[in-house]
């Protein structure tokens, strides 16, 4: 059985304004509110100045600092802007063990992105040791939130048996929940496990269903796995 590569890996492209709480008023007012020491202003000036939305011009430093400030008057999104900042060198000097730090304190207030990246630096020893059980841990934690990628990377450890009892059926489980958000690793890893049987009776229907899903995204080994049952 082939099992797709592990998703373990930061999401770089993190750095957007995905519902700002300031539809409406204009850059000068947020600003405005942020000078006024408004923990959120400073936390969405700063991510207008990272990413250069709403036509600001972007300037590193200066989000370092708004991001800085929002953090410090404790907004959780800037803890996990300021450890991306810190991952991938974004007007800083890369600092595995700067990133780990910020994700931690992001993930312990929910944050499941900062989560999930958390299981990712454990999963790897980068920032700090290599740990499955803490991978696991914080996986999970992101994965009950539904967030797609550590649904999938929640099943794979289950599947290796890695900081967690080797279990198909809770695999499967898991495989299937990131399948049906459209992680095409995992339709691909769900459809395997129907083909074979393995954490479930096996039922050829379900694995063409999800061979077919997986296709249809690009999956070329899927594509192959469908001719091989036509």
């Amino acid at each position: 059985m082939k099992i797709k590569k592990s998703a373990f890996y930061i999401f770089i492209v993190i750095f957007s304004l995905h519902s700002s709480a300031f539809a409406e008023p204009s850059v000068a007012d947020i600003q405005y509110r942020a000078e006024q020491g408004q923990p959120v202003a400073q936390y969405h000036l700063g991510m207008m100045l990272l990413t250069g939305e709403q036509g600001v011009v972007k300037n590193y430093e200066q989000a370092f600092k708004w991001l800085t400030a929002a953090d410090q008057n404790g907004s959780v999104g800037a803890k996990y802007s300021l450890g991306m900042m810190y991952y991938t060198g974004t007007g800083v000097e890369k600092d595995a063990k700067r990133a780990f730090d910020y994700f931690t304190k992001a993930a312990a207030k929910g944050h499941a992105k900062a989560q999930y990246n958390l299981g990712v630096l454990y999963d790897r020893g980068e920032g700090t040791a290599k740990n499955y059980g803490q991978a696991f841990e914080w996986f999970n934690r992101a994965a009950e939130q539904g967030y797609p990628p550590a649904e999938y990377n929640l099943a794979q450890l289950y599947k290796k048996g890695h900081g967690v009892s080797q279990s198909n059926e809770q695999a499967l489980k898991w495989y299937t929940k990131a399948a049906e958000h459209g992680e095409s690793d995992a339709q691909y890893n769900l459809a395997q496990m129907y083909l074979n049987g393995e954490g479930t009776p096996k039922n050829p229907q379900l694995a063409k269903k999800w061979f077919q899903q997986a296709a249809n995204t690009g999956d070329s080994d899927a594509k192959e796995m469908l001719k091989s049952l036509e």
